[in-house]
């Protein structure tokens, strides 16, 4: 009896060996960061996959003073060929100027795929510029997609400066703000290619530039181009295939050893 308990403990311990590992396997976390500028301008953009979580963080790194519109930074645009789902968006740390935010964040910012611009096909924005809209989904009810408004303003800006183009306009968020999507079965990071494209301002004919994918860069640059990693979002049913089918293998390997005993005792 005594052996058939340890048999047990050592088939439950092993089950949950191989769900730990499947877990830890499946919500690996890698991360590619994007950065670019123009002029005074300049901006970047961290993607961090954790299983099927993918968190963006989108940040205006600029030193300068935002004096017009088309100094804030009101839009994001990448590539993807496996579709994403928002989630929901939080202030990253930053401050709220130029008014406050209704609910939440999210409210003022949408995800959206298969659209057509700076040629991309993805892209997260605040303003419409003629693509996303009537009103953001990184939270419901979403507010409708009004010009600057959740708009991020740079990292040195003067909050006591700028026309009534920018002090007029709110809420703006200084400096970054982070966006939580799904990513559905078998998105890989490497999808996103070699760049991004930050849009600034309320039309896509205002500044943009792109961003690069980083790697080995110790401020100042240079930096060399990097590859995106090819990690893919596993199937779920990959992983349930594999613990079922080696557990299963473990369960019969037991019994049968257990009835081998078992007709040895009774003879």
């Amino acid at each position: 009896m005594g052996r058939i308990k340890g048999m047990r403990s050592i088939f439950s311990a092993l089950c949950a060996m191989f769900v730990a590992l499947a877990w830890t396997s499946s919500s690996q976390a890698l991360s590619i960061t994007y950065s670019g500028s123009n002029g005074n301008l300049s901006a970047s953009a961290l993607f961090n996959l954790s299983g099927s979580t993918l968190q963006v963080t989108l940040t205006n790194t600029s030193s300068s003073d935002v004096l017009v519109p088309a100094d804030v930074l009101t839009g994001l645009f990448f590539n993807t060929t496996n579709p994403l789902t928002p989630v929901s968006a939080s202030l990253n740390g930053s401050s709220v100027f130029y008014g406050s935010i209704v609910t939440n964040v999210g409210e003022g910012w949408q995800y959206k795929s298969g659209v057509s611009a700076q040629g991309k096909n993805s892209g997260i924005s605040a303003a419409g510029l003629g693509i996303f809209g009537p009103s953001g989904n990184f939270f419901s009810p979403g507010l409708t997609l009004n010009g600057l408004n959740y708009g991020i303003l740079s990292a040195g800006d003067n909050t006591g400066t700028g026309n009534g183009g920018i002090t007029g306009h709110g809420p703006l968020i200084k400096n970054s703000v982070a966006y939580t999507l799904t990513a559905n079965a078998p998105f890989s990071l490497s999808e996103l290619g070699s760049s991004v494209v930050f849009q600034y301002g309320t039309s896509t004919t205002e500044p943009h530039f792109t961003g690069s994918c980083l790697q080995d860069c110790t401020p100042p640059p240079p930096c060399r181009d990097c590859t995106p990693p090819p990690h893919v979002v596993p199937e779920p049913s990959t992983w349930i295939m594999l613990v079922t089918g080696t557990l299963g293998l473990l369960g019969y390997g037991w019994s049968r050893r257990q009835a081998h005993q078992d007709a040895e005792t009774s003879i």
